[in-house]
């Protein structure tokens, strides 16, 4: 899913895991710049069911985005269950 910095939101990485060694932390990627870690309130995440870039933070907390069971990926949920 498509993820931006809150300070540069030209940059728009893709992402969909967490980073299990650290707390908050989410890894993007991109074409040009490679890989690099991001904490999860510095991002924006775009959201494909409404259509618009949310805080990271606000997503998870209304279910915009959910998790697996490890606790690993995170994603937008597919049904209302």
């Amino acid at each position: 899913m498509k993820v931006r910095q809150k300070e540069d939101p030209e940059l728009v990485f893709y992402a969909g895991k967490f980073n299990i060694h650290g707390l908050g932390e989410v890894e993007g990627c991109d074409d040009t710049f490679g890989c690099d870690l991001f904490f999860i309130k510095d991002l924006d995440v775009f959201l494909q069911n409404s259509n618009e870039w949310k805080d990271m933070r606000s997503a998870f907390k209304e279910h915009d985005l959910i998790t697996d069971n490890s606790n690993t990926r995170f994603f937008e949920p597919t049904c209302e269950e």
